[in-house]
């Protein structure tokens, strides 16, 4: 791992990344995560420093270019592919111990989020963990554009450089009734409402969000 001020990209792992890793005390074991949307690697950087495997999947060459620089390991504990996920998973071998979307799955269209989640039912061991976090209908970006299915929207709004893409927005009973029916009850589950402001050149972006961890 390169030092925090030769970092590329975001350099900090997602909040409630942390509390899960630490609650879920993933400390004191090693094991496999797999990380869908994983840009610069901000997120598989606290797993790999305690010794796991990652596996990071993202659209972006220069991203995965950042997360090759801030995890630069060369063995096979680390492994970057360029894929589009809204044309489904790639060929995974073996099972994850943890399964990650945390900034992911509002860029991607709703039915073809289902197909994700059943790819990842078949990806996450028994017992093994998952954790997304999504936005809400109440999100500032919510109707900020031109509507192409239920609560999504090609964004027109360019204050959050997010001008021309997709955002598809979710209540939590419907997030819930998803993984329920592509992964199963999740076990110890836990469901936390995220709402904060964002100052994004020059207005205040008041974000709302969920997060649900639990295990399979």
């Amino acid at each position: 791992m390169q030092s925090l001020s030769k970092l590329r990209g975001m350099r900090f792992p997602d909040e409630y990344v942390v509390r899960m890793f630490f609650k879920e005390g993933l400390q004191r074991g090693i094991g496999r995560v797999l990380e869908l949307g994983c840009g610069s690697g901000n997120n598989l950087l606290l797993f790999h420093e305690f010794g796991w495997q990652v596996v990071g999947i993202d659209i972006s060459p220069a991203s995965l270019s950042d997360a090759a620089h801030n995890l630069a390991d060369d063995s096979d504990a680390v492994s970057l592919l360029q894929v589009d996920l809204t044309q489904g998973m790639p060929v995974l071998t073996g099972e994850f111990d943890v399964i990650i979307l945390p900034s992911f799955n509002y860029y991607v269209p709703r039915a073809n989020f289902r197909e994700l989640l059943t790819s990842c039912n078949k990806l996450l061991r028994k017992g093994g963990l998952y954790f997304m976090r999504s936005r809400t209908c109440e999100d500032w970006r919510y109707g900020r554009g031109r509507e192409v299915e239920r609560n999504g929207f090609v964004l027109e709004c360019g204050e959050t450089g997010e001008k021309g893409l997709l955002n598809v927005f979710y209540e939590e009973d419907e997030l819930i009734e998803m993984i329920k029916s592509s992964i199963g009850e999740l076990n110890h589950r836990q469901i936390l409402k995220v709402r904060y402001e964002n100052p994004q050149n020059g207005i205040i972006v008041c974000n709302d969000e969920i997060v649900i961890w639990g295990r399979r």
